[in-house]
């Protein structure tokens, strides 16, 4: 389907890109927001996001997924935009999680409302750093393989591996300190 709007789009069919926007804008915003952390930032991302993909679309090589191009490009330009504004670089910190906190981890999951569950992760998600968060978000909302990310995100699979450890454990520690795991 992306291959048929993708040649109309170089044919001159400027109104054909329109397709792109409605299919992917939604999940552009979703990765753009975990990594600028502000609503109106990613929206201000995902927008110079379209505006590159369809300028470089004649540059788009058909032996790779659309959605993975478009979201690297997304990734691409979050990063950027956090470079110019000179946000903090991240601290590196190693963590360990125990069988325990892992099962305190799932359990506290599994009991929030969807609601709830979708407050609480875009409030947390503001407080891990942004290569942590986009990495979660493709995993774990998005459901990519690492494969996939690595691929968006040019990650090598061990940087991969590696962000999704650091990640779920600042998401644990964040829960955990925020009392989310115990009842009430």
């Amino acid at each position: 389907m992306d291959a048929h709007y993708i040649n109309e789009v170089l044919k001159g069919n400027t109104n054909a890109f329109g397709y792109f926007i409605r299919t992917y804008q939604n999940k552009a915003f979703g990765v753009a927001i975990s990594i600028v952390k502000s609503e109106d930032d990613a929206k201000d991302v995902v927008q110079d996001s379209f505006i590159t993909a369809y300028s470089s679309l004649v540059n788009f090589r058909n032996d790779a997924k659309f959605s993975t191009w478009f979201y690297r490009i997304v990734v691409n330009t979050a990063l950027q935009f956090i470079k110019r504004e000179k946000r903090k670089e991240e601290v590196v910190v190693e963590y360990s999680i125990t069988e325990d906190e892992k099962t305190a981890f799932n359990n506290a999951i599994g009991q929030l409302e969807k609601q709830d569950l979708k407050r609480l992760i875009k409030r947390v998600f503001k407080k891990i750093p942004a290569k942590e968060t986009v990495v979660l978000q493709l995993h774990y909302i998005d459901d990519l393989s690492i494969k996939e990310i690595e691929e968006i995100t040019a990650f090598t699979t061990s940087n991969v591996k590696v962000l999704l450890h650091r990640g779920r454990a600042n998401f644990y520690t964040i829960l955990k300190n925020e009392k989310i795991n115990k009842p009430y």
